[in-house]
C-alpha cells in the first residue's frame, strides 16, 4: 500500500519550505531534481455509468526524464503505475491506496498500455525536486504543467495560474498491517513541515 499526504505551498513560501527541508533532511546536495511526463490512460471499454463504474481503474504511464536534457529519449525511463481506489476511511489523515509500479521499455510504453486495453485520456508534466527523510519518506516539491500540444513537453505551461507548489510526502510501500503506523509517522512529518 502507498501512504501519502498532499498539500499546496504558495510561491513566496517555497524558499521557507526549502530551508525547513534542509534542516530536516540535510544540505541541499541531497536534493534531487525531477521531471516527469505522466500520461493517464483509461480502459478502452468503460463500464456503463452506475455502481459498477467504480471498478474501472486508471493506468498511468510515467516517463522520467533527465531535467538537464529533457528531450533526450535515450535517457528517459518509463514505468506503468496502477493505483487502486483510495481507502474510504476518513479517520486517517493520509491517502492510503494499493499501488503497483512496473518499469517498461521506453520505446513501447504506449503500445504496452494499448495491449492491456487502455487508451489515452490526459497528460501533464511534473517538474521540481525531492528529498528523502529518514530514508523512508520521499518529500516531493513540484509544479504541475499542462501540455497544450499533445506529447510535446516543450509546450508545457503552468496549470495553476498562481504557480503554487504541490508538496507530496510519500511513504515506502508497506503491507496492510503496517499502514496505521505509517499514517502516524506521516502525521509527525506533516507537523515538522
Amino acid at each position: 500500500y502507498e501512504c501519502c499526504l498532499h498539500g499546496l505551498v504558495a510561491t513566496d513560501r517555497e524558499p521557507l519550505l526549502r530551508t525547513r527541508l534542509e534542516a530536516l533532511c540535510g544540505d541541499t546536495n541531497a536534493t534531487h531534481k525531477e521531471l516527469y511526463h505522466e500520461i493517464s490512460c483509461i480502459p478502452c471499454i468503460e463500464t456503463p455509468v452506475g455502481p459498477l463504474r467504480k471498478e474501472d481503474v486508471m493506468l498511468r504511464l510515467r516517463i522520467e526524464r533527465d531535467p538537464s536534457d529533457p528531450l533526450n529519449d535515450s535517457l528517459a525511463r518509463s514505468s506503468v503505475v496502477l493505483y487502486g481506489h483510495p481507502e474510504p476511511r476518513s479517520s486517517r489523515g493520509a491517502t492510503v491506496r494499493p499501488a503497483i509500479y512496473a518499469q517498461v521499455d521506453s520505446d513501447n510504453a504506449a503500445q504496452f498500455a494499448s495491449l492491456l486495453g487502455y487508451k489515452f485520456h490526459s497528460e501533464y508534466v511534473r517538474s521540481g525536486y525531492w528529498v528523502l527523510y529518514r530514508n523512508t519518506f520521499k518529500i516531493i516539491v513540484s509544479r504541475i504543467l499542462a501540455l497544450p500540444v499533445k506529447g510535446d513537453i516543450q509546450s508545457a505551461v503552468p496549470m495553476d495560474e498562481s504557480r503554487n507548489w504541490l508538496v507530496q510526502i510519500i511513504a515506502d510501500a508497506v503491507g496492510q498491517e503496517q499502514v496505521p503506523r505509517m499514517c502516524e509517522q506521516l502525521d509527525e512529518v506533516k507537523a515538522l513541515l
